[in-house]
């Protein structure tokens, strides 16, 4: 497959993205970024051609936008040709959200990005989404360029896949956040946590389902326990609602075995 590749965006997103893509042998011809210093240093690290007006943006086969969610109803707008491919890298919006005469699609990474982070590109499952059959084909022929799974799902069904990312990670990493507080509120190096946490995450990469992995007081009911946290917490409305709400969740979740 000889498609040649332009990057709408220089985020994290976008950087791992054409990292991926140049790793695979695909052709990233140009990065786009409405702030020239953000297209210049992310295009440099790759050696690629860049440029931060939409009007100059090269003629390509696919156009990927890695912007934030709010902006790609606009940058989709401006891109100036009709017979190629553009495609958002959104979770949560759906393919109508692209305006333009061009053909659309969605191309999906299931994955939290930061650039200082080393990624297994080959795990990353993408999610596909287009308007008819041929671009379907050249969407999964492209993510299957960089991972070992790749999917066809709708809007909808994305926006659930989504939703459950963000439980997954974006939740899971705000109790580590909260943990963390307590610790340095208390004088405790966060690190004494981190056998458990690795604990916690390798046993669902051991085939346990999350269902099976979890203990702790309200998985056992012990309500004398329980009242202890809560009693400590009583000073911080925010943080005692949140263990409440998350106790009483897991405690519905396991009333049968109580």
């Amino acid at each position: 497959m000889h498609k040649n590749v332009v990057i709408l965006g220089a985020g994290n997103v976008a950087y791992h993205l054409t990292r991926a893509l140049l790793e695979n042998t695909v052709n990233v011809v140009q990065v786009f970024n409405r702030t020239l210093d953000k297209a210049q240093n992310f295009a440099e690290d790759y050696n690629i051609n860049y440029t931060d007006k939409i009007s100059e943006i090269v003629k390509a086969d696919i156009y990927i936008i890695c912007t934030s969610d709010k902006a790609i109803s606009e940058i989709s707008y401006y891109v100036p040709f009709e017979d190629c491919l553009v495609v958002h890298t959104s979770g949560s919006i759906p393919l109508s959200a692209l305006k333009g005469k061009y053909r659309k699609g969605v191309f999906y990474p299931l994955q939290t990005f930061s650039k200082k982070r080393a990624l297994e590109y080959d795990k990353i499952p993408f999610f596909i989404e287009t308007e008819n059959k041929d671009d379907e084909t050249i969407l999964l022929n492209l993510a299957k360029r960089i991972s070992d799974e790749a999917y066809v799902v709708d809007s909808e069904k994305r926006l659930k896949i989504h939703m459950s990312g963000v439980w997954a990670n974006n939740f899971t990493n705000h109790l580590l956040y909260i943990a963390n507080e307590i610790c340095r509120k208390q004088d405790i190096p966060f690190e004494i946590l981190k056998p458990l946490i690795k604990e916690t995450f390798e046993k669902i990469n051991d085939d346990i389902s999350p269902y099976d992995a979890q203990t702790g007081p309200a998985k056992r009911n012990d309500q004398v326990v329980i009242q202890k946290h809560l009693s400590i917490l009583e000073s911080d409305s925010n943080l005692y609602q949140i263990y409440s709400l998350l106790t009483n969740s897991i405690l519905e979740t396991y009333h049968d075995k109580l």
